[in-house]
């Protein structure tokens, strides 16, 4: 048998083939969202009535409850995940191993909740330390660790930690570090800012931190490098190598960092060699 097929009936299956091909495909892509793999502990203590943290503190294991989890979830799960209560979390630290190139998330911290944070490669676009009320400081951050992000601002509220121990800001993309808004973090003993674009990290008035032990700035684009304005005594581990443009640090000499044995030592910077011979 012979089946003619009119004009009207051609643009009829047609049809009806393409709203099928879409639903497939509509279909597949909700069924293949992306997953990201990402593993996390959180600390949580009911009894908050302690205000600051201090040396030597340990969460009381009368009032302590503990958690590991990890998961293989979409974009929207990681962020459900990242919006925890912070209320009596004192400890909370997530990792991910995945490529996070494509996940977008953003993250508050609220004042004076904990006390360790690590955020690392969790997509991390926008930070925020906040709202404070008045002239309301933190006294708990101690440990504040977001490698492998995509920030490209140091987060707001940053002045506001001043019990700050360590800073862990690596492979993010900021391009200018004001070392000014850690005056607060006197007690300050690590600053990790190495992998980003840095390509000013500046100072407009005296700051000291008696206690920094480390500074990494290596692998950014600095031009230009002033220490003048700088009291860190303590420095012994200091890494500025892999900063091409970097031809001398102004203000640095042996006797005002006498721990420190060498920032270069592959030599990978333009150094001026007559300047560099009188600080090593």
């Amino acid at each position: 048998m012979t089946v003619t097929l009119t004009g009207a009936s051609i643009c009829l299956l047609l049809l009806l083939a393409g709203i099928g091909a879409h639903g497939a495909s509509s279909s597949t892509k909700s069924g293949t969202q992306r997953r990201y793999h990402l593993e996390w502990n959180r600390m949580q203590e009911t009894d908050q009535s302690w205000r600051c943290w201090t040396e030597g503190y340990r969460p009381n294991a009368a009032n302590a409850n503990k958690l590991h989890e990890s998961t293989n979830g979409t974009e929207a799960e990681v962020r459900r995940i990242l919006g925890f209560n912070q209320s009596t979390t004192v400890l909370f630290m997530a990792i991910s191993n995945s490529d996070n190139q494509q996940l977008r998330t953003e993250f508050t911290i609220t004042p004076n909740r904990m006390v360790r944070l690590t955020l690392d490669n969790v997509g991390l676009e926008r930070l925020e330390i906040g709202p404070f009320v008045g002239n309301e400081n933190d006294c708990r951050l101690a440990d504040f660790t977001v490698p492998r992000n995509r920030l490209s601002e140091i987060p707001d509220g940053l002045d506001r930690l001043t019990v700050l121990r360590k800073l862990d800001m690596r492979q993010n993309a900021l391009v200018r570090f004001p070392l000014d808004r850690l005056r607060t973090a006197t007690k300050l003993k690590r600053l990790l800012l190495a992998q980003n674009q840095l390509e000013a990290f500046v100072t407009e008035g005296p700051v000291s931190f008696e206690a920094l032990q480390e500074l990494d700035l290596s692998h950014n684009r600095l031009k230009a490098l002033d220490s003048t304005r700088w009291s860190a005594p303590a420095l012994a581990s200091f890494h500025v190598d892999h900063n091409r443009m970097l031809t001398a640090i102004e203000g640095w000499s042996k006797t005002r960092f006498p721990l420190v044995r060498g920032f270069d030592p592959a030599g990978t910077n333009n150094w001026n060699q007559t300047w560099l011979k009188t600080v090593q």
